[in-house]
């Protein structure tokens, strides 16, 4: 086989990448590749995949909606199967509001700028936004303003807006300077959160992207703690986090943490559809 004379594959430096395996079918955990090959997909097909591939109840259920609705203008119009999906995150969340968008890094623009107009909108002009080191948070321009700087971004870099950056104790079993670090990272929050601050940012106990890295769940109410005192808004990016990768239904509350802002992709249709959206309480949507 050989690369394709019309596809564009993402993050990939096409010169000196091995030629992609054709995938022929898919069922559970398993890819069946076109020479008859079978792999493990053991990273969900980027941690979109939660209940396997071709979940035949999940297929059955796309097909019978497709047959009476495949989708229509959500401007003037509504219907039940988005109105179920609000009214079952909002009860299972605790965030009213639902806005839909087509993948992650939608959901947190729609984020970003639901918390920016909150504050507009009330008159203030708090302009500050704070992101984590290590984060990332998705490849649209304000999704990569929020992230963490690295060579993907790098051609974009005078686009980019400015973030305030605090470090992000990580940790792991055995480590005996966790609380040194959280402590220095609580620091830097509070000496940040100094300025008028309209939303801080971050991925609820774990970093997918920047390579796993997990914090305590007490290191997170502690940052949602000094967010509230300085009456700032806390987004939660839970779309690799979300539908139950950390144990609980969402990271944030096995975290014991409730955002004012959630934005939601990936596990949210087990990798069948593209689909975001952003879950935000009833008092920004008022």
């Amino acid at each position: 086989m050989s690369w394709h004379p019309h596809l564009w594959h993402p993050t990939t430096q096409v010169a000196t990448s091995p030629e992609p395996l054709r995938v022929a079918r898919g069922r559970g955990c398993l890819l069946e590749l076109q020479d008859g090959r079978q792999l493990i997909d053991a990273i969900s097909s980027w941690w979109v995949t939660l209940h396997g591939h071709g979940e035949p109840s999940i297929a059955a259920a796309i097909g019978r909606q497709a047959m009476e609705l495949e989708q229509v203008i959500f401007a003037n119009f509504s219907h039940a199967p988005a109105e179920q999906l609000a009214t079952r995150l909002a009860a299972l969340i605790g965030l009213e509001r639902l806005f839909f968008s087509d993948n992650g890094s939608t959901a947190v623009e729609v984020a970003l700028k639901i918390a920016w107009q909150w504050w507009r909108n009330q008159g203030s002009d708090r302009r500050q936004v704070i992101a984590f080191e290590g984060a990332y948070h998705g490849d649209t321009f304000g999704a990569m303003a929020l992230g963490d700087r690295s060579i993907f971004t790098a051609p974009y870099d005078e686009l980019l807006f400015d973030v305030a950056r605090i470090s992000w104790p990580h940790t792991h079993w055995g480590d005996n300077g966790v609380e040194q670090r959280e402590a220095l990272a609580l620091e830097q929050l509070e000496q940040a959160l100094a300025v008028p601050t309209a939303a801080v940012i971050l991925e609820p106990l774990i970093q997918g992207a920047s390579g796993m890295q997990m914090v305590r769940p007490g290191f997170l109410r502690a940052v949602q703690e000094r967010i509230r005192a300085h009456g700032s808004l806390l987004i939660a990016d839970e779309v690799m986090t979300g539908f139950g990768r950390t144990g609980a239904l969402f990271a944030s509350q096995r975290a014991g943490i409730q955002p004012d802002l959630m934005a939601l992709s990936k596990g949210l249709t087990g990798g069948f559809l593209p689909m975001g959206v952003t879950m935000a309480s009833e008092r920004l949507y008022r």
